[in-house]
């Protein structure tokens, strides 16, 4: 255990800026190489449609098994909570999530074969939500530079344990048990030794106090729920119409630009805890000027990101994933925009919570969840495989601009009084 006198010294806010952003787009990046080495070392694409099926499912099972809890731990400065609490808190989500998504998957799965890869996949996310709550430990005392390291050795272990059973058997399932297996190490050897020097993270059983943990993070964490489950539906449509081979083509095409997303989450993480301290010390009119920048910067970032990807994306993605993809490639710029509508809503979702503003968070992105699941399979049978981004900028749109309509009303309130 880390006492106060001994544990390491919290960096900057640059360094722990700098540190979270590199690691974090390494790991990204070397999740994407998955789903280049899944093509590149098969025959066709119905692996990588495997593949694809997977992770549309584990993302519904990390929005589930994370419970929205990160911005809640890191917050605590009070300790209402001990780290210990924290972790056995995590192996509840990630047992009860996990018992929830395995239903789910037999139900809706069109075959063994693809059940069985995407339950190694959640094996994957597993460990992967898991570590996450030990990176909250290390945010907390101001050492995200543990986390920026563990997933750069996180990267690596996902591109190793992933590539060599593939090409040995061919096998995607495999291939999955393989990553899954190194990140394990990883997580014990790395993760757990270094938050351990920070603070005690022997699991703390306590049914009050997970009791008390649920309920507070229980309707943000339906509503993540809700807006990660917008791509995975729509995607899974796609894959029951289409066939695993095409969703592999479409999963390929729009892999490269969930880092655009991505990437901007991570860049602005890091300055959640200074909004909320403008909101509570300053007042609402105070953090209605960090939102608006925040948004500007975002907004900027990312129409950046699509110009450059614009010129350069079909061509690099014909020339990465062969002549199959030549046919689809077009529909790249689509895909870039659905990925900035979403990336929007997340950052208008962390705002909400930060204003407590759960009822509103809740309706906007059950309305986005239903307004996808209604829209997905015409719109992708009139469109074909375009119709997924179409879907996704139909039902995410009008989401994210009543939530940026309702802080604005919220934060305009203080004003009028």
């Amino acid at each position: 255990m880390g006492s106060a006198t001994s544990r390491p010294q919290p960096l900057s806010t640059a360094k722990n800026t700098l540190w979270n952003l590199t690691g974090c787009l390494f790991y990204l990046g070397c999740q994407w190489l998955t789903t280049v080495i899944v093509v590149v070392l098969s025959s066709d694409y119905s692996n990588s449609g495997f593949l694809a099926f997977a992770m549309s499912i584990g993302n519904m099972f990390a929005s589930l098994a994370l419970y929205k809890i990160r911005t809640y731990q890191v917050s605590d400065i009070a300790n209402e909570h001990s780290s210990g609490e924290y972790v056995a808190f995590r192996f509840a989500t990630i047992a009860a999530s996990f018992a929830l998504l395995t239903i789910y998957l037999i139900v809706i799965a069109p075959g063994d074969a693809m059940v069985v890869s995407t339950l190694a996949f959640l094996l994957f996310k597993a460990d992967e939500t898991f570590a996450d709550v030990l990176y909250g430990v290390d945010q907390k005392y101001g050492r995200m530079d543990y986390i920026g390291k563990s997933q750069i050795l996180r990267g690596l272990a996902t591109i190793i344990g992933f590539t060599v059973p593939l090409a040995i058997t061919g096998s995607v399932t495999h291939a999955i048990f393989g990553m899954t297996l190194l990140c394990f190490v990883n997580t014990i050897l790395y993760d757990v030794r270094h938050a351990r020097r920070l603070d005690s993270i022997a699991p703390r059983f306590n049914k009050a106090d997970l009791t008390k943990l649920a309920k507070a993070c229980a309707l943000p964490t339906i509503a993540n729920f809700c807006a990660t489950s917008i791509v995975s539906v729509v995607r899974q449509n796609y894959g029951i119409l289409a066939g695993d081979e095409l969703l592999g083509i479409y999963a390929s095409i729009a892999t490269p630009a969930v880092l655009i997303q991505a990437g901007t989450a991570f860049l602005y993480s890091p300055l959640i805890g200074k909004m909320a301290s403008s909101l509570y010390s300053e007042g609402k009119l105070e953090f209605r000027k960090v939102f608006l920048k925040v948004l500007l910067s975002i907004a900027v970032i990312m129409t950046l990101g699509v110009i450059a990807l614009s010129f350069v994306g079909e061509d690099s993605l014909i020339f990465i994933f062969g002549e199959g993809l030549e046919p689809h490639a077009w529909i790249f710029p689509y895909v870039l925009a659905g990925t900035v509508s979403i990336a929007i809503l997340l950052y208008i979702n962390d705002a909400l919570i930060i204003l407590r503003d759960n009822r509103t968070q809740i309706a906007i992105n059950a309305l986005a969840l239903i307004l996808a699941a209604m829209l997905s399979k015409p719109l992708i049978a009139s469109f074909g495989m375009n119709g997924v981004n179409l879907a996704i900028l139909a039902a995410v749109i009008p989401a994210a601009f009543i939530g940026f309509t309702k802080i604005m009303m919220n934060c305009n309130k203080q004003s009028d009084e």
